[in-house]
């Protein structure tokens, strides 16, 4: 929607007092879902259903009143408006698919069209997003951290296989990043995704950062070790490869450099090489294959990074290569099917 439909929307345009009238109207809205809960409470769902979609005009992003709203329709007997809402919700970030698959509030129309179409697919899609996120353990270091890991299917454990040990970027969280086994399950091997040690709240839910003002980043280093250690004492594990995306992929740097006889190749997606490696630490790691990908058009992390990074190992006779791509920061799988094709090969 362009700048000027936005203004098209506001009848006196950005300069009428009248414009952000709707903010003083964000505490109905708020009212509006406590009237609908007690309407549903009174077993009124029409009038819950009124209340909620009054509230939703302000927060058309509450995906718990969204999915109120498909039961209010489920109780009322409509499958189609129940089925509708269920999928706004789920669209909004609704995932519990035990409780919606246990939920009474859908029993008059479970078995009715297109409910019942709905929830089998949605069924399908919560199934395929567990297996992608993989197996949870949680191991210690300073005490109790979660880490997402996958093998490949029908794997018994017996066989050596090499692992990829991925770590995500600032307010990311192992099952996002657990995503790109998509392309790493291509490849015979274990792949895990630990989470950072530092949780914060970013607006959208709760993100891990792997650095904290006051923390010396020695201390997710060693964090990311001790990962490993669990990791190896889990599974049956032979040559293992870091990678990490922006702020994980300076952890990644950090770590690769830092424990050069623990890895067989590091690889940074649009990170950077941190100021506390020591030339000491490069020069013992010569011998590890260093990858470095990053977008020439990067403006939050910047490619002049890229490059500082590839000169500096380079300059103490590092085996670096860079992969530039066009874009933005992102990601590009592309080059990680690529760097994975040369370290792990093809069958």
């Amino acid at each position: 929607m362009s700048v000027l439909l936005f203004l098209g929307l506001i009848s006196g345009g950005i300069y009428d007092p009248a414009a952000g009238s709707f903010i003083d109207e964000a505490d109905y809205y708020h009212q509006a879902f406590a009237q609908g809960d007690s309407c549903y409470r009174a077993s009124d769902y029409e009038g819950a259903a009124v209340f909620y979609l009054e509230g939703l005009r302000a927060q058309p992003w509450d995906e718990t009143y969204i999915y109120n709203l498909s039961c209010c329709f489920g109780l009322l007997g409509r499958a189609d408006l129940a089925a509708l809402y269920l999928r706004r919700a789920w669209n909004a970030g609704f995932r519990n698919m035990p409780f919606i698959l246990g939920d009474t509030d859908f029993d008059r129309v479970r078995a009715t069209e297109p409910f019942s179409s709905l929830v089998d697919s949605l069924s399908e899609v919560a199934a395929t997003e567990a297996a992608l996120r993989g197996e949870l353990i949680v191991f210690s270091t300073t005490g109790p951290f979660e880490c997402r890991v996958n093998t490949p299917e029908g794997y018994d454990g017996t066989e050596p296989l090499p692992l990829l040990l991925g770590l995500h970027g600032v307010g990311g969280t192992p099952e996002g990043f657990m995503r790109l086994w998509n392309v790493a399950r291509e490849f015979n091997c274990i792949m895990a995704v630990p989470q950072a040690p530092y949780p914060f709240d970013t607006g959208e839910g709760m993100g891990y950062s792997w650095f904290e003002e006051g923390f010396p980043m020695a201390g997710s280093r060693d964090y990311v070790l001790a990962v490993l250690d669990s990791l190896e004492g889990r599974y049956s594990i032979g040559d293992v490869y870091l990678f990490g995306y922006s702020q994980g992929a300076g952890m990644a740097l950090m770590t690769g450099l830092h424990a050069p006889g623990r890895f067989a190749g590091v690889a940074a997606f649009s990170g950077w090489l941190p100021e506390e490696v020591t030339d000491l630490e490069i020069d013992e790691a010569a011998g590890v294959p260093v990858r470095i990908v990053h977008g020439e058009q990067d403006s939050a992390v910047s490619f002049s990074n890229a490059i500082h990074a590839v000169s500096v190992l380079a300059a103490h006779g590092g085996d670096v290569r860079l992969l530039p791509f066009q874009g933005e920061h992102r990601f590009e799988a592309d080059l990680f099917r690529q760097i994975l094709e040369e370290f792990l090969g093809t069958d």
